[in-house]
């Protein structure tokens, strides 16, 4: 399975390490002595990893050297290790025995499902103490793993957390880009021309920035005619709650200037959200006395038999 130079060429780098006086220990002597046959050593060689070798390396060769030896379920273990602290670590078939491929699919099939939940967990955590730049790579992660074809026999079991982890993605990715947007520097006054000949050339207007919940010296936009259309369903699949996040940018004036969905409530009611959110009205956000553009995000909620939910604050 592994060829003789290959062998030889890892020799030559142990030797080489035992020339420095580096411990006999380590990733690499573990690998010659698997490729030389002797599973019990390169298992000591294991015990006493450098601080430089991959953990994963090492867990799947530790793997390999167990299931060499016929202690199977000890193998399983140090797979699912490996798969609880890296479920996105992936095992080449080119590089390991088929049976260990086969075994790591196996572990995966059983450890995967609770590792997304607990990631799910996890980022959702974060998202609500606002550290969105810390959440937004863990819904990444998790939408990955969603999408692994080790766990397609539980896609429909996952699938509320699929839609609920695009959503928290969607919606970190929009925080992010408001704080980013919030700091932009303020639009520089341009000085008028010194001679009134001179073409006069106005002060650019600071109003074309956008705040949000973020900013904590801008007073929010107040609702004074913001109403939610009926949700009244008759189908019987409809008999459910259903959530979303609604994200509207309100002008200066009070009126919303733009409405999308960061996570779609349902299909059928959707439309009927962002049409009538155009004819909303707001009293402005103002900051230092002033009106300014606010970008507000909403949550949706809709029971059935119960009309539109007003969105909870």
């Amino acid at each position: 399975m592994i060829s003789t130079v290959f062998v030889v060429a890892l020799w030559t780098l142990v030797a080489q390490d035992a020339g420095q006086a580096t411990p006999a220990g380590n990733l690499t002597s573990a690998k010659v002595l698997y490729a030389s046959g002797d599973y019990e050593e390169a298992l000591n060689a294991l015990a006493t990893p450098r601080p430089d070798d991959s953990p994963d390396e090492v867990d799947e060769y530790r793997a390999l050297c167990l299931l060499a030896l016929g202690r199977t379920p000890e193998a399983q273990h140090s797979l699912e290790t490996l798969v609880a602290r890296n479920p996105l670590f992936k095992m080449s078939d080119a590089d390991v025995s088929p049976r260990l491929v086969t075994m790591f699919h196996d572990v995966r099939k059983r450890v995967l499902p609770g590792a997304v939940r607990d990631l799910y967990a996890k980022a959702k955590t974060d998202f609500e103490a606002k550290n969105y730049d810390q959440a937004k790579p863990e819904f990444e992660e998790l939408m990955t793993l969603l999408a692994d074809d080790d766990l397609a026999a539980q896609a429909a079991s996952l699938s509320d957390m699929k839609m609920l982890a695009d959503g928290f993605l969607k919606l970190a990715t929009a925080q992010i880009a408001a704080a980013e947007a919030a700091k932009a520097p303020a639009p520089t006054p341009v000085k008028p021309p010194e001679h009134p000949s001179q073409d006069v050339v106005a002060t650019v207007p600071p109003g074309d920035r956008m705040y949000s919940f973020d900013d904590k010296d801008v007073t929010p936009p107040v609702e004074l005619n913001c109403p939610l259309p009926a949700w009244n369903p008759s189908n019987p699949t409809q008999m459910r709650e259903f959530r979303g996040v609604l994200r509207v940018i309100i002008n200066q004036q009070g009126k919303i200037e733009s409405s999308s969905l960061v996570v779609p409530a349902n299909p059928t009611y959707d439309p009927l959200l962002l049409a009538a959110v155009k004819d909303w009205q707001y009293k402005p956000a103002t900051r230092e006395g002033q009106p300014v553009r606010y970008q507000k995000l909403i949550p949706i909620l809709l029971k059935p038999h119960q009309g539109g939910v007003p969105p909870s604050r």
